[in-house]
């Protein structure tokens, strides 16, 4: 496989911005894994915060909840914005991170071949 399909599969299979070091563009690299990583945060945080919610919420009604009331909960607490924005944030760096590792590891295939 080609280098730049290579990066492709390291930004799409494990985290956006390992094409980038693969491909010793280290500042890329590093930014997009901290921009991730740092969404990847808000996510879990927000998912946390909502069970959290719920757990009490299911203790104050004496161990017995509804089905219905755990419904709305979740749907109240997950309309907003934080969790949202992180997540398309997160995918906009994932297909930056495929696309722009492609584009160089291309370009480094295309440099290499003319100094052939």
């Amino acid at each position: 496989m080609s280098r730049s399909v290579n990066a492709v599969l390291l930004s799409a299979l494990v985290l956006p911005g390992a094409g980038h070091l693969y491909l010793k563009h280290y500042a890329r690299g590093i930014a997009l894994i901290a921009f991730s990583l740092a969404c990847l945060w808000v996510i879990v945080d927000r998912a946390m915060q909502l069970a959290s919610t719920i757990l009490e919420q299911f203790e104050s009604a004496g161990g017995a909840l509804d089905p219905g009331q755990v419904s709305d909960l979740v749907a109240r607490a997950s309309n907003s914005s934080g969790s949202s924005v992180a997540t398309l944030v997160l995918a906009g760096c994932w297909l930056f991170g495929m696309v722009d590792a492609y584009l160089l590891g291309r370009n480094e295939s295309d440099a290499a071949a003319k100094r052939r």
